[in-house]
């Protein structure tokens, strides 16, 4: 017998891993009716995608999970890199980037599993354990979905609606037919959580020995005393079992000079051989897919969970802005609009690391090895950890759009120290994955309404008062200083015009802040143009876009 749940739904969310649940906890702030179910009884405990970039933490503290993560991982800000012989080639400090995560947190994904499951919980969601989408039935904006429970009853639940966050075997992928193209590599991956005793460097840090035969050794901390270690051999995977692996690594360590070092009993032993695959659309009218359900990526970057992540942020605000401001159906296209390009050059990435790394070639496998040494240069040096932290990723500007030397639309919004009267703003938990901001520089004598004009009742209107913040930021000497004191809750202070130089602003520029933390719109003192362009964007579409209702 099936069940008709007739509650309504809005958001149905298939997959309840670190993504979808990501997704579940963004939706839920921004007042999403939201359901999410999951075909298996329990998450997995092992560690598997165990790398947060600065970027998903970024995203983690605008969905106030971040801290507990922290507590609960080992934070790396180097990645020293050595030759076989162990002289050091290069290190990539982390330590560099601009925000409050200078680092790669060593977090085991059941752990982060646990956390966000916690925090859909706290949010008054019950994820669904053992409970299977089956099907798809499409009505117009109606998604009827059949689910089946591990007893075998099965339910149908309308939704507005489907995420797929369902993994690299995605039914909801299946269901709408969409292509998954790719490759799986030769080489097999072996990884192993195992403690190790002995280990003459720095426990926190992550290192990586680059072999002459062409392969490598990586060494990531997990607690200390227990660590993961990523190597590749050039044997069929099907023919690798636990006893290999721990042979294999053994020998790897005795080449690196690492006799000294004991293994104990592993925790986790993998081998597999990469694949890359992508999916040729990311959305399919009312359905989408995020994280794995729409890119596999190879382990080599450690970027592949924190770009579904970050899939899931990227969505969420959308949707949300769609099924409360009837924003226009462009907006949902450029979901894949903005993060196909994210996955395809993240492939492109993982492909020359996997040539780095292992590549037959032997001339072309040096050459790429090299690079290494530039770690050295600054500007070399700069680029690698951008990549590194995910701080990198841009979406398309429009045409003409204002820039300044570190605000530019598309981009991440950097970090900036601006303070209320009454102590520091916290910018990335006032967007919140749900709330776009506004922060207009302020002159000797502007106000918000001087600085943004009509453009501000137009946000009001369209976005609403709780999905829509402005503050005007004025430049003094000192927070505490009483002397014409800026009024209002929404009045923040740059000591000295600090945040504002660092970013390369003008006195009088207006910077539009997404919900996800990237750039909107910059407007000059100019013109406010680009502050409506930007709503045109959200609520109607770009010029050539036509808008499906």
């Amino acid at each position: 017998m099936t069940t008709e749940d007739k509650a309504e739904v809005e958001v149905l969310v298939v997959g309840a891993g670190p993504v979808g649940l990501t997704l579940a906890c963004a939706l839920a702030d921004n007042d999403v009716r939201v359901r999410i179910v999951d075909k298996l009884e329990h998450w997995s405990p092992l560690s598997k995608a165990m790398t947060l970039t600065p970027r998903t933490l970024e995203c983690f503290h605008m969905l106030g999970v971040d801290a507990e993560c922290l507590r609960a991982g080992i934070m790396s800000r180097r990645i020293n890199h050595y030759t076989q012989r162990g002289r050091v080639i290069g290190v990539a400090d982390l330590a560099e980037l601009e925000g409050d995560h200078p680092g790669l947190l060593q977090l085991s994904q059941g752990s982060t599993t646990s956390i966000l499951d916690r925090a859909v919980s706290d949010r008054g969601i019950a994820v669904e354990r053992g409970r299977a989408l089956t099907d798809i039935d499409i009505d117009g904006d109606s998604h009827r979905c059949h689910l089946r429970d591990t007893d075998d009853r099965t339910s149908i639940v309308t939704a507005r609606f489907v995420v797929g966050a369902d993994g690299g075997r995605s039914r909801v992928r299946e269901i709408v037919g969409a292509v998954f193209d790719g490759a799986e590599q030769d080489e097999t991956f072996i990884m192993a959580d195992i403690e190790m005793s002995g280990f003459p460097y720095h426990a926190h840090e992550r290192h990586q020995f680059w072999l002459d035969e062409g392969t490598f050794l990586a060494v990531l901390p997990i607690d200390g005393s227990m660590f993961r270690l990523v190597s590749t051999c050039r044997v069929a995977a099907t023919e690798v079992d636990e006893e290999f692996v721990l042979r294999r690594f053994r020998e790897v360590l005795r080449a690196v000079g690492l006799d000294v070092v004991t293994l104990g009993d592993p925790y986790w032993v993998s081998r597999f051989n990469p694949r890359q695959f992508i999916a040729d659309s990311f959305r399919r009218e009312g359905i989408f897919l995020v994280g794995d359900a729409a890119h596999v990526q190879s382990p080599i970057g450690a970027q592949g969970l924190n770009t579904g992540i970050q899939d899931s942020i990227d969505l969420a605000w959308k949707l949300a802005l769609v099924l409360r401001a009837k924003a226009g159906d462009a907006l949902l296209d450029s979901y894949h609009g903005e993060r196909f390009p994210v996955a395809q050059a993240l492939f492109d990435y993982n492909n020359m690391l996997s040539e780095r790394v292992f590549g037959r070639n032997r001339w072309r496998r040096k050459r790429l090895r090299s690079q290494n040494k530039r770690l050295n240069r600054r500007a070399y040096h700069a680029a690698e950890i951008a990549k590194l932290s995910q701080f990198a990723v841009a979406y398309p500007a429009p045409a003409g759009s204002v820039r300044r030397s570190r605000v530019i639309p598309g981009r991440r919004m950097p970090s900036c120290a601006l303070t209320t009267t009454s102590g520091p703003f916290d910018l990335l938990r006032e967007l919140g994955a749900r709330r776009h901001v506004i922060l207009a520089f302020a002159g000797a004598h502007d106000t918000t309404a001087s600085l943004i004009g009509t453009a501000l009742e137009r946000y009001r209107e369209l976005l609403g008062e709780d999905a829509f913040r402005a503050y005007t930021v004025h430049e003094r000497v000192s927070p505490s200083q009483r002397f014409d004191m800026p009024a209002g809750p929404h009045a923040l202070i740059d000591i000295a015009g600090r945040c504002r130089t660092k970013l390369g602003l003008q006195l009088r520029d207006v910077v539009v802040i997404r919900p996800d933390g990237y750039v909107g719109a910059l407007a000059d003192a100019k013109s406010l143009s680009a502050l409506d362009d930007y709503l045109d964007r959200l609520f109607v579409g770009p010029p050539n876009s036509v808008p499906r209702g």
